[in-house]
């Protein structure tokens, strides 16, 4: 009997397709853009490479490198049974062995994840290529359960932790870098697991990108990509911090990007397409009369998925046909470059409920200042 939901539900579909086993792989890279097939079925976030064996009658096996990490990874996994090795291709043909699974009939999961020698001997010990079904770790972990959500909201307030840490250190004269790494050990002590940060400042900021030498001054617009990772769970706020009183035209367009949110919030409701959603939130802008700004290289995407379980929805597009269903977890984000400010951020994750898209953040995204 498989122990978890996930299980169970992979073990219906080998059944129903006539696999005997599934291979579910990963290179060790914890992307927070992407989902980790590993993680999804084990718990365990890898720092090698490794892979999840799961039969047709729900059983399963971790295969974990390099071996040292083994006793890590077993107390972790969800999984019956966990093997470390310092060898994938080799750990595997073990656990293939171990599961009286026939190599010919199994399915597997990102293998083209993997280093290209690793993937062609682990292709080598199944007999040959088998039919590969990349999208299934994430497909089937579309929907956040009880666990990864809590874990969601403990990453958002770590988060937030983090912001308020700018907000109380950011002064003129210090560089970015220096801001930006204070701000990375804040939240590495408040238990965040890893962290994407952007972080930089300008008078007038074409995009946000990683931070740099820059010394703030009075007058900048500090820009904030902050997504710290709880427990597998990846959360993103996004932020705008002034030095200085911000001008009064900065806080009116910054006023159009909070009535994107919500417009984007109202209409992300279960059933709808993902193209809807970032339509309701570029209508904003084409009434304020930046219709023609709704586009690269003046924003990129609504929000997107956040790893490392699943990336679904993906990016929020106005070209994506993706249905939101309740209990997705993504940011949202109508970040968006005005000719009049420059870039400006605001961004909360969210999880879709039956009325609309609910912000995990306690305190949704303003134009906050640093007094000087």
């Amino acid at each position: 009997m498989a122990r978890d939901a996930r299980l169970e539900q992979t073990a219906r579909y080998l059944q129903k397709e006539g696999y005997e086993a599934m291979v579910a792989a990963n290179n060790g890279q914890n992307l927070f853009l992407d989902s980790n097939g590993v993680f999804v079925f084990s718990g365990v976030r890898p720092i090698g490479e490794g892979a999840v064996l799961i039969d047709a009658a729900g059983r399963s096996t971790l295969v974990i490198t390099p071996a040292w990490d083994l006793e890590r990874a077993a107390a972790a996994s969800r999984t019956d049974a966990t093997l470390g090795c310092d060898d994938l291709a080799e750990g595997l043909a073990r656990a293939l062995r171990n599961a009286k699974v026939d190599p010919a009939k199994v399915v597997t999961v990102a293998l083209n994840t993997l280093d290209f020698s690793t993937a062609r001997r682990i292709e080598s010990v199944l007999g040959g290529p088998r039919p590969a079904k990349d999208g299934f770790a994430s497909h089937i972990a579309r929907v956040r359960n009880e666990r990864e959500l809590a874990a969601s909201r403990k990453a958002t307030w770590i988060a937030e932790r983090g912001y308020e840490r700018l907000l109380d250190i950011a002064r003129p004269g210090m560089r970015e870098f220096e801001l930006a790494a204070d701000l990375y050990c804040c939240m590495k002590a408040l238990g965040a697991e890893d962290n994407f940060l952007l972080l930089s400042a300008s008078q007038h900021n074409l995009a946000v990108r990683a931070a740099g030498h820059r010394v703030l001054d009075v007058g900048d617009i500090i820009l904030g990509e902050i997504t710290p990772c709880y427990q597998g769970q990846f959360a993103q706020i996004c932020r705008t911090t002034v030095i200085g009183e911000p001008q009064p035209l900065v806080r009116e367009k910054y006023a159009v990007l909070q009535a994107g949110m919500k417009r984007g919030q109202a209409a992300a409701v279960p059933g709808t397409r993902v193209r809807d959603v970032a339509n309701a939130i570029n209508d904003v802008f084409r009434e304020a009369g930046y219709g023609q700004y709704c586009r690269p290289p003046y924003m990129r995407v609504r929000g997107h998925g956040l790893g490392i379980t699943s990336d679904r929805p993906g990016d929020i597009t106005d070209d994506s046909d993706a249905v939101l269903e309740e209990g997705m977890v993504f940011v949202m984000h109508p970040n968006q470059y005005i000719p009049e400010t420059g870039y400006l951020m605001c961004g909360e994750p969210v999880v879709i409920t039956r009325s609309g898209a609910e912000s995990l953040s306690a305190r949704d995204a303003e134009i906050d200042f640093i007094a000087v």
